[in-house]
């Protein structure tokens, strides 16, 4: 097992593009967070003036693309389009958000810079959007404008998109998708953020192999609720129940026999790519012959807290109300809540199905929401060899492997306009980092971190949409 290993102790290629402004993204990054572009489901609490503020700083931050390419405010998200020279190839599109969750109220003071402050200070970049996800959008916009400053051209059309609320409903995201509809475009390849976790393998039975994880499709939700009714009484004749006592039986029922696991493509090439790593028992006698030891390999998968959720549908019961007013009552109407993601095998309608069949009857079932995984992307196609060739050249010794997302981004809405969506922020930050300031207190990234990330995207842009 590897111990205190740190992402940056895997950067590699560090001395490229030195003639890249460093002061200068930094700034622009640093800028970016102080605009407020809170989100909130209220949309009467969002101050769209920081939204406006944000797009007339970066048009005037990134002249070149502010020359050359086409600029359009589709309600308060913003779509960006520099034509290619060829029009025979698929565009490119390159997507992050502008909002950011709120600063709970209260934990002002417990920031060691201000929540919107975007000071640059420690080697780090501190503020609400630092690392979800402002660091992605400017270093999209500073990796096009680097390479638009040589002088060259893309060859292929390069669409920027960043949605207004990804943090609450993705209506922004919605409403970009539709205009890239009506226009009849289809992308090459789509990357917006996700993944990027680098952990040991060794409960794949590869102790000592580092993966990192690119994210190629998202877990569905479903909230199930179920609900039993009672007339109640007193508790000393329950000779027919009660309904919480039949609310407890369905929602065991449910716990105790989850929907079947199913090993995913993804899953198959990560084993495949961790190859002869696979050093310990029992994976590895399983390893050669994944398709024969499918069982086996499913079984010591639902073992494992790591593994589990990458081939079965989770099961969490979550909610149970009201419940009766004492101890000697039995309780009336019941209602629970029961919590899936669910893989791409499980759909909502099977689910259901399935649960209905487990549950005994008077308890009735209905979806408070739900909405299926996305469709996986396709880990064979250009993009995603892009991506992964890509990365190996800057973080050394990584492995890195196709996963699912079990969190929801803008992605999911632009799945129709092309195969290949790609969920990877290549900002690779510490996790005690992350952990602490993702949606939480002291949010901020390395300024090392930022810049790793920023060479990851030009490289990627340069090959993919302007080698010749």
């Amino acid at each position: 097992m590897v111990k205190c290993m740190k992402n940056a102790d895997l950067f590699i290629n560090e001395n490229e593009y030195q003639d890249l402004d460093e002061a200068g993204c930094v700034a622009r990054l640093s800028r970016a967070i102080r605009f407020r572009t809170t989100s909130y489901l209220d949309t009467r609490k969002m101050d769209y003036s920081q939204f406006d503020g944000l797009h007339a700083f970066l048009r005037e931050a990134y002249p070149l693309l502010g020359q050359l390419a086409r600029w359009e405010e589709i309600g308060h998200s913003l779509l960006i389009t520099l034509e290619g020279v060829d029009p025979g190839l698929k565009p490119a599109l390159f997507m992050a958000h502008q909002d950011v969750v709120p600063v709970i109220p209260g934990t002002e003071e417990n920031w060691h810079h201000a929540p919107f402050s975007g000071d640059v200070s420690g080697g780090y970049v501190w503020g609400r959007g630092a690392i979800d996800i402002k660091e992605m959008l400017t270093g999209e916009l500073d990796a096009c404008e680097y390479l638009l400053s040589r002088g060259e051209r893309p060859r292929r059309t390069i669409c920027f998109a960043f949605g207004e609320d990804e943090e609450t409903q993705s209506h922004g995201a919605m409403a970009i998708v539709e205009t890239l509809k009506r226009r009849g475009l289809r992308f090459e390849f789509i990357l917006d953020e996700g993944a990027g976790h680098v952990s040991d393998a060794a409960d794949w039975g590869a102790p000592g192999a580092l993966i990192c994880t690119v994210g190629t499709y998202e877990k569905g939700y479903a909230d199930l609720e179920l609900s039993v009714r009672s007339q109640g009484g007193h508790s000393s004749n329950p000779f027919r129940g009660t309904s919480l006592g039949i609310l407890c039986q369905a929602i065991a029922s449910i716990v105790e026999h989850p929907p079947k696991p199913v090993l995913s493509d993804a899953v198959k090439r990560t084993i495949a790519l961790l190859g002869d790593r696979v050093t310990q028992p029992p994976m590895r006698d399983w390893a050669r012959d994944v398709e024969g030891n499918e069982e086996a390999i499913l079984a010591y998968f639902m073992r494992h807290e790591s593994l589990y959720h990458l081939v079965s549908t989770t099961v969490a019961p979550t909610m149970i109300t009201p419940g009766a007013p004492a101890g000697n009552v039995m309780p009336q109407d019941m209602r629970a809540n029961v919590n899936f993601r669910l893989i791409p095998a499980d759909t909502p309608d099977s689910l259901m199905a399935y649960c209905r069949s487990l549950v005994p009857g008077g308890v009735e079932l209905s979806w408070a929401q739900q909405i299926g995984a996305s469709r996986p992307s396709d880990i064979d196609s250009f993009g995603y060899k892009a991506l992964v060739e890509t990365l190996e050249h800057y973080f050394g010794g990584v492995i890195f492997v196709p996963t699912q997302n079990r969190g929801a981004t803008d992605a999911r809405q632009y799945e129709e306009l092309s195969r290949c969506v790609l969920r990877f922020g290549p900002f690779l930050e510490e996790e005690d980092v992350t952990a602490e300031g993702m949606h939480g207190t002291n949010e901020r990234v390395s300024v090392r971190a930022f810049m790793q990330g920023l060479r990851v995207l030009i490289r990627l842009m340069d090959r993919t949409c302007f080698a010749k």
